[in-house]
């Protein structure tokens, strides 16, 4: 530009010339498409004027519009998913007039668009060239928007998250948070601050199991728990400290709908499912399936090319970690096997704290921001985490009771919570040649005290829930007069336990079928009265587990 600029002085010394900056991304030749003669004479008049860029406004789902030079254009109707085709039904308005035209135009269709052009030149008074520039321009834009829908259906949220929530400063601030040394004694602060009271024993454990989705050694957990005492509230609660961008919170799940996901839609994620009771037993094959085998295979029927029907393997590969809960105590032994199992706290406490809670927030005494702060850097110090492979020196020097049930799958995830923990102190652990993170013994040590209360549900013959009513339950014998031979009817247990009816006669049942409890007199229509006939200690047999675990521990 400056050598053209010389050579004209040089030639007409007597002509004053002087240069103008185009706006970004144009040349001359798309100037004159896009704002016609009259666009360049403005520029020349207001050579430093700056240009706005031109945009859609997205009126709704059915309205999109556009302001041209020679009016203001309305895109009517749904916009055509099909990329190969952009017909469309336009509605073009008069800048001056205001008087409205209605066309139905083809904007890939070159022949079309000029067509339509010269019509509305001819006929209805348009400067052709403006309005073919006009036209174009709104192609462009409709192409772009399409294909930010595209990439929308493609990754829904990544961006409305992650780039707005991890700036560098809030990058460096999870970077020095994970290298703090109490590093889980501050999650666990943050849990709190985050409005998941109580469930010391569940908070944390599954806070490092949800924080696995995109590590080597996914984990998943399973959390039981008599309807309305807070299973859902829990998980939801964990999976809002979780980068939003890759959770995927599911109420239902269709019997077909897991194998008709894109090949990596389920790649690195977060899953809840609120009702696992409530999920088909295909849904739960298909879901058991992507845990274990991180893939779901099918046969299926195509059309090829010529239109013949043939069959074609389709390939779906998953890589998540999962939080579901269900009310049900014998859950599927293929499904309970696959998960690390938990149960709610459904004690007297536990309700006057989420009560405390509950009744703080609707007095507006509760700090909103302060919570939102927590999930903020709990989300982010994920967002941070890199992958790592771990070796563990201690793996073969700890064994796990083996009085438990589904011994080899419980130890498989006791080592991979191990592996778990080192990667959540990546910023404090050191790694081998090979690139690894090496576990320390105060990470396996760390693993046993919080994976314990999953290691004695596993060792213990009833569930969580069953467990918590047959203490409860043995509690209130021991206080009658007879002690240990009281004989109670069920009626009695419900009205002193304030249990509901259905509830007390499910873990009676169950009780019964275990020989925990055994009828003495009555009948159907009476009702019966039972005796404790198997007095286990708990605490005792916990005692005795912690005990070993713990010379184990010393041993390392």
């Amino acid at each position: 530009m400056q050598n053209i600029k010389t050579h004209i002085q040089n030639i007409r010394p007597e002509l004053p010339v002087s240069t103008i900056q185009l706006p970004d991304g144009h040349s001359m030749n798309n100037m004159w498409l896009n704002y016609g003669a009259d666009g360049i004479l403005e520029l020349l008049k207001n050579p430093t004027k700056e240009k706005i860029a031109p945009s859609l406004e997205i009126l709704n789902d059915y309205k999109i519009s556009y302001k041209g030079r020679t009016g203001t254009f309305f895109v009517i109707g749904n916009l055509p998913m099909d990329l190969g085709n952009l017909r469309i039904s336009l509605q073009i308005q008069e800048k001056e007039t205001q008087i409205k035209h209605r066309l139905k135009i083809d904007l890939f269709d070159f022949v079309n668009v000029q067509n339509q052009c010269t019509e509305l030149s001819e006929k209805q008074g348009f400067e052709y060239h403006s309005l073919q520039a006009d036209i174009i321009q709104l192609t462009d834009l409709l192409e772009q928007y399409r294909e930010s829908l595209f990439e929308a259906e493609l990754n829904p949220i990544t961006d409305l998250y992650s780039e707005k929530e991890l700036t560098p400063q809030a990058g460096e601030k999870a970077v020095e948070f994970l290298s703090k040394a109490s590093l889980f004694e501050s999650i666990d602060i943050l849990l709190e601050q985050s409005g998941i009271v109580g469930e010391e024993d569940n908070r944390l454990l599954l806070f490092i199991l949800a924080s696995s989705y995109k590590m080597p050694y996914e984990m998943h957990g399973l959390i039981q728990g008599s309807s309305g005492e807070g299973k859902s509230h829990l998980i939801n609660g964990i999976a809002q400290c979780m980068p939003q961008e890759d959770v995927m919170n599911m109420t239902r799940i269709t019997s077909k709908s897991l194998y008709h996901y894109r090949d990596k839609e389920l790649m690195n994620k977060l899953i809840l499912i609120q009702d696992f009771d409530g999920l088909e037993e295909e849904a739960q094959f298909a879901f058991r399936e992507m845990q274990s085998a991180k893939m779901l295979s099918s046969s299926t029927v195509v059309k090829d090319v010529f239109g013949n029907t043939r069959g074609k393997m389709k390939k779906v590969e998953a890589h998540f970690a999962s939080l579901t809960a269900t009310t049900k105590a014998e859950v599927y032994y293929d499904n309970m096997s696959r998960s690390v199992v938990l149960g709610v706290d459904e004690s007297l406490s536990q309700t006057i704290r989420i009560i405390n809670l509950q009744n703080k927030k609707n007095a507006g005494l509760y700090d909103d921001d302060k919570e939102q702060e927590a999930k903020q850097l709990l989300r982010n110090s994920i967002r941070v985490l890199k992958s790592y492979n771990v070796i563990n020196p201690f793996a073969d020097k700890l064994m796990l009771p083996d009085t438990a049930k589904m011994l080899r799958r419980l130890n498989s995830q006791f080592q991979n919570f191990v592996s778990q923990i080192t990667i959540l102190h990546q910023y404090q652990r050191k790694t081998d040649d090979k690139g690894r993170l090496i576990a320390t013994k105060e990470d396996v040590r760390k693993a046993v005290e919080i994976f314990f209360s999953s290691i004695i549900i596993k060792v213990d013959e009833l569930d969580k829930s069953t467990r918590q009513f047959f203490e409860n339950l043995k509690g209130f014998v021991k206080s009658q007069t007879e002690g240990t031979t009281y004989r109670f009817t069920t009626r009695e247990v419900r009205q002193t336990l304030n249990i509901s009816k259905t509830s007390a006669f499910k873990y009676i049942q169950l009780l019964h079928e275990l020989e925990y409890i055994q009828a003495i007199d009555g009948n159907v229509n009476r009702g019966f009265r039972y005796i404790i006939s198997y007095w286990d200690n708990l605490e005792k047999m916990k005692a005795k587990i912690k005990a070993d675990l713990n010379r184990q521990l010393d041993a390392l």
